[in-house]
């Protein structure tokens, strides 16, 4: 949750509250919800990186997920969000950050078509 202290330690950090803010964790239905609920009410924007939250049951992750994006979160994967912090290939850590994305991993199934998907695919 985005409470005084932390509030306080982010002033400290930055002199000012961030614009965008970048959340992962565990517990997504519960402590990543609570904190970007505070964090969009403070006018923030949020980043909520898929692949790196979790639930203890994966229903409770997924509905997370879908009221997160419902209340203005952008709900990506890890390497789509560490290129848009990149921006481009000429960014200096370019060439050190792509082999680390580049490996595949499993897929952890984050997504699950809807009603509405299932049609366009």
């Amino acid at each position: 949750m985005f409470v005084p202290p932390i509030e306080k330690k982010i002033k400290d950090i930055f002199g000012d509250k961030p614009k965008t803010v970048v959340l992962f964790g565990v517990e997504t239905h519960v402590c990543i919800e609570q904190t970007a609920f505070d964090l969009i009410n403070n006018s923030m924007d949020v980043w909520l990186v898929a692949d790196c939250t979790a639930s203890r049951l994966n229903q409770d992750r997924d509905l997370a997920l879908e009221r997160l994006r419902h209340i203005g979160c952008i709900i990506a994967s890890s390497e789509s969000i560490i290129f848009n912090l990149l921006g481009d290939k000429d960014h200096k850590s370019f060439k050190k950050i792509a082999p680390l994305v580049k490996k595949v991993s499993a897929d952890l199934k984050l997504w699950q078509p809807t009603e509405k998907t299932k049609d366009k695919n």
